[in-house]
């Protein structure tokens, strides 16, 4: 009984492999190829995937249906044609599924309601209205130091003569006050100096402790120093390598 059984079975596979043949195709969407789509034959059992290239190959007979799915695709239902085994690369196309969003309210702003991460956003709505969105007077002009402000009292006065400027020019005010911020300048560029090269003054530029900063104030003094300090940061070494010998030079003198 069992030896006609498996006859039975074996002459009913060999019916169907007599009958099925090979198909190849090719799974794409709308963005291109789609890879690891599973193919499947309702009518034998038989599956696959897609590789890569989104090629498949499966056998199959004329009425086989062919299940072809995806996770991010539509379910799609194929019936095997004569036509279908002519073609080495016949085309499914798959449709990419749809996912419809939860309701939300549009608003008239990017707020999202909550306070830590709106801060942010509502500084920057401040900001778009300002003085110089509004078109005020002298809005946008940088804010003037203390001592450009002296300077700017002493240099300016009401009506068409400028008397501040010719009594502050004679009694030698506006003078001292220029003299002033370029001590102040100095003071700020030498300060600004010793904070970045602090540690390099005495390993790469031999300049004693107690020498530091009169080595700086040497080296702002120099009328080149102002375009030494506008290149690269590299150029500016040289410049300080170059002004330390011949500050030792001097000093050994």
């Amino acid at each position: 009984m069992k030896k006609l059984t498996f006859l039975l079975l074996l002459i009913t596979f060999n019916t169907y492999s007599q009958k099925t043949k090979p198909i190849y195709g090719i799974v794409i969407d709308s963005l291109g190829v789609v890879n690891d789509a599973n193919i499947y034959n309702k009518n034998s059992n038989i599956g696959t995937n897609s590789t890569q290239k989104g090629d498949f190959k499966i056998y199959c007979k004329l009425g086989d249906t062919l299940v072809f799915s995806s996770v991010q695709h539509q379910t799609k239902e194929y019936i095997i044609k004569e036509s279908s085994f002519v073609s080495f690369n016949f085309k499914i196309y798959l449709n990419l599924k749809t996912y419809e969003l939860d309701e939300f309210e549009l608003k008239k702003h990017n707020l999202l309601g909550v306070l830590a991460l709106d801060v942010s956003q509502v500084k920057e709505v401040e900001n778009e209205i300002s003085a110089v969105s509004l078109g005020l007077p002298n809005a946008g002009i940088p804010k003037l130091k203390p001592i450009d402000r002296k300077i700017y009292t002493a240099s300016t006065s009401n009506g068409p003569i400028p008397l501040d400027l010719i009594i502050n020019t004679i009694n030698g005010k506006i003078k001292r006050l220029k003299k002033q911020k370029k001590i102040l300048e100095d003071n700020a560029d030498v300060a600004e100096l010793y904070s970045e090269f602090k540690f390099n003054l005495g390993a790469d530029f031999k300049i004693a402790k107690e020498d530091e900063y009169r080595f700086l104030y040497y080296c702002r003094s120099d009328s080149s120093f102002i375009a030494a300090r506008s290149k690269t940061k590299y150029e500016f070494i040289n410049f300080l390598k170059l002004k330390a010998k011949e500050f030792n030079q001097l000093k050994n003198d």
